[in-house]
């Protein structure tokens, strides 16, 4: 049995960064996704290179920040991508989906120099209605994995309340015989942090439970391999 502990939102402040980082290098997670248009993505470059077990890919984003594209349907006048609830109520363009997407691969490869590990993406956008035929488009053309249509099952439910290690384990015990890409949110908290993202603190308790002896214990005990897209 394989599992890819991903550590979502690489880069969406320093805080973070840090965090996931340190779950790098003291904990179980070898793989995470970069949120390619915050002031952080050379930051988290550079942070990276000092963990070179972790593998990195692309959290692909219609929802936060800005825009990297001029579009019509996917950002406000300023550029802004619309909230998700908002974009629940738009159509949009598949083609400025597109055209997003990609333009946020290519800042990936320019800053890390490198194609990214896989695909996912913030708030599920990658499949969220028709999106993701234009996901698998890309995938295909940069030849990448995507979340939840790979070798994969992909498994939420590791979030609030259920972030501890008996719960963890329990997860991963309920999935038993599958190899597994696991979602989490570990990071440190700043006031950044703090004042953009509801899920702020509770990042702090992730990294706390991605790091505990515990967990790494009853993966060895139960000869469970961690792994990344790269090492697939």
């Amino acid at each position: 049995m394989k599992i890819i502990f991903n550590a979502d939102d690489f880069g969406y402040t320093k805080s973070v960064t840090d965090g996931i980082i340190h779950a790098c290098k003291n904990g179980v997670v070898k793989s995470t996704t970069a949120l390619v248009n915050t002031p952080y993505l050379e930051y988290s470059n550079q942070e990276a290179k000092t963990c070179p077990s972790l593998g990195v890919g692309v959290h692909l984003n219609l929802t936060i920040g800005k825009a990297l594209t001029n579009n019509l349907t996917l950002s406000d006048d300023q550029g802004n991508f619309f909230h998700p609830r908002e974009l629940l109520e738009k159509d949009i363009d598949l083609e400025e989906v597109y055209r997003e997407f990609k333009a946020q691969i290519e800042r990936f490869i320019a800053v890390f120099e490198k194609k990214p590990s896989h695909l996912d993406s913030h708030h599920g956008m990658h499949d969220f209605k028709e999106n993701l035929s234009v996901t698998m488009r890309l995938a295909q053309e940069y030849g990448l994995p995507v979340r939840r249509y790979g070798n994969y099952r992909f498994v939420g439910g590791f979030f609030d309340d259920s972030v501890t290690v008996d719960a963890l384990i329990e997860l991963i015990e309920s999935h038993a015989g599958s190899d597994l890409e696991i979602m989490t949110h570990p990071g440190a908290c700043d006031l950044e942090l703090f004042l953009s993202s509801s899920y702020s603190w509770q990042r702090v308790r992730e990294m706390a439970v991605l790091c505990d002896g515990r967990l790494q214990g009853y993966l060895d005990d139960m000869e469970i391999e961690v792994t990344n897209y790269l090492e697939d």
